[in-house]
């Protein structure tokens, strides 16, 4: 039987580096009878890595209008030539219920009219790290409600973050597809088949990790580390803010993150916020983690023996001086690059003849 593989998130969960690595390794997927397709359909702030976006991002009950049934349809002629197609979209566990709840009527409903089997893949990390990891990438992103508030007030207004109760929403998808067709995964290094997240993924989806595969040389996704957060939330919350100063700004910041969090470690919740955090999932997770694992904690509750991010701490004075030099220097190799290229325009002017040579010649080499 055709199966639709559906990888749901959580955020937070190495999805960049999975889907990533699918579309790498694209054509040994083909060959090995799995296909992780690539749909027109392009959203605001949603990498198109995410080929699964379009089963949220629009009303379903429409008719068979829209990017829903388009993609729907082109998943149904792909299965002519591969037995397996994988969907990722980290959104789609955080959606609101009733926009998940009736894609994945409609997405049932298909997929018995026309024969295929849905296998949901889901990887849930410990809800305290999944807070901060999230607040992190919006105040470093610049996009989002949390990217201009407070550490504290983000805390606050997310008390009761209903998407972290991860038996509830479990118990919703396996009323809906069957308790065999869920793929429950922990973000837990030490969980993770093979030892990394690519080899686990590739076992979810029914698949071994073997040399064939390839591994793209990414650049590291870094952090916001030591005060650099801090400085990039009160920059995000200034006036007149565009896209091009805010990836300028980010620039600089992640120029030295790594030294400001070596002489600054910190969390943003003290050990004991993290323990009272946690204590509110509890039941949850000790449920997730006995209808799933057979075992009695669903992750390793060990917390770091280190300081809560304070505002007034010693270093913030020696980060503000890294970011203007920082910025100094970045300002100072645009100018470089501006004044090469801007000399490269004189000379084309002044011996036209002699440049066409050089660009014939630097052309005929490459050949």
């Amino acid at each position: 039987m055709n199966t639709l593989y559906v990888h749901i998130g959580t955020s937070k969960t190495a999805t960049t580096a999975i889907q990533s690595f699918c579309i790498y390794n694209r054509k040994l997927l083909n060959q090995k009878g799995y296909d992780y397709p690539d749909f027109p359909y392009r959203y605001k702030d949603v990498s198109e890595r995410r080929n699964g976006h379009f089963l949220i991002a629009e009303d379903t009950s429409s008719g068979r209008t829209g990017n829903f049934w388009a993609g729907i349809d082109r998943i149904l002629h792909l299965f002519q030539a591969y037995p397996n197609i994988i969907l990722s979209d980290e959104a789609i566990w955080s959606a609101p219920y009733q926009n998940r709840i009736d894609m994945w009527k409609a997405l049932r409903s298909e997929a018995k009219e026309n024969g295929f089997q849905v296998k949901i893949i889901v990887y849930l990390r410990r809800q305290d790290t999944y807070l901060i990891s999230g607040w992190n990438q919006m105040v470093k992103s610049g996009i989002g409600r949390g990217a201009v508030m407070a550490w504290e007030d983000y805390v606050a207004e997310r008390a009761d973050a209903h998407k972290l109760n991860y038996a509830t929403h479990l118990k919703k998808l396996s009323e809906l597809w069957g308790r065999q067709n869920l793929i429950v995964r922990r973000f837990e290094p030490k969980h993770f088949i093979g030892g990394s997240i690519h080899a686990d993924f590739l076992d979810a989806a029914g698949l071994k990790l073997t040399n064939e595969y390839k591994f793209e040389a990414v650049v590291p996704n870094l952090r916001l580390a030591g005060n650099t957060h801090e400085i990039k939330r009160v920059l995000n919350n200034m006036p007149n803010m565009t896209a091009t100063y805010d990836s300028f700004f980010r620039r600089a910041l992640l120029s030295f993150t790594e030294a400001s969090g070596s002489d600054y470690p910190n969390e943003m919740f003290s050990k004991a916020e993290s323990k009272a955090y946690m204590d509110k999932f509890a039941d949850e997770n000790r449920k997730t983690a006995q209808e799933y694992f057979g075992e009695t904690e669903l992750f390793d509750l060990k917390w770091k023996d280190i300081p809560k991010w304070q505002k007034d701490n010693p270093h913030m004075q020696d980060d503000l001086i890294r970011f203007v030099g920082a910025c100094c220097m970045q300002l100072l190799e645009e100018n470089k690059k501006l004044r090469h290229e801007l000399d490269d325009l004189k000379d084309m002017v002044r011996h036209p003849l002699r440049t066409a040579r050089q660009k014939r010649a630097g052309a005929a080499k490459q050949q």
